[in-house]
């Protein structure tokens, strides 16, 4: 199941500064996209061979969707070449939420990106990892504190909660049969 965010008509929006933020699609990674993201995460940060083996193999469990977690790609092209941002959500029990939890402690972000492009990527990854845990059942989402620092305040929707963590509650959407 992808999901994505559909395309404006309009090139750029305004956002929250007033400045010009593009328009980003995010889509669920898939199990096709292992090259794409590995080659563009030892890009982004190199790691010696032996972690670079490590972070591909999870990296692949994440694009299988194998329901430990996911992995959104943020894009800048219809086709999913031009690879802006990638946010990793693991799937955690929580006895405190009572289910289990979207968490997304990782965020990359490819470093030339301005603030209003990185702001526009975090947003829309949000919004899917939302709309994801909604249709799968999953009823919170939770991100590290640190996802948010220096990008204007947590995304639509989220509060900090009293473990730390920037959290969404997530209402399931309905199954259609048919």
């Amino acid at each position: 199941m992808s999901a994505t965010v559909p395309p404006d008509p309009t090139p750029a929006t305004p956002d929250h500064g007033g400045a010009i933020a593009p328009q980003v699609q995010v889509r669920l990674g898939q199990g096709a996209d292992a090259a794409l993201v590995s080659a563009w995460l030892d890009h982004i940060a190199p790691l010696p061979v032996p972690a670079a083996r490590a972070r591909q193999l999870m990296l692949g469990e994440l694009l299988a969707q194998s329901g430990r977690g996911i992995c959104l790609l943020a894009c800048d092209a219809p086709d999913g070449c031009g690879l802006l941002a990638c946010l990793p959500a693991a799937l955690l029990p929580s006895l405190e939420l009572a289910g289990f939890a979207a968490c997304a402690s990782e965020w990359w972000v490819r470093p030339e990106l301005d603030g209003a492009t990185r702001r526009a990527c975090l947003d829309a990854c949000c919004a899917t990892l939302a709309d994801w845990g909604r249709a799968h059942g999953i009823r919170h989402a939770l991100l590290a504190p640190g996802l948010v620092a220096g990008h204007g305040g947590a995304p639509p929707g989220f509060c900090l909660h009293v473990n730390g963590m920037w959290h969404r509650s997530l209402v399931p959407t309905a199954k259609v049969l048919g």
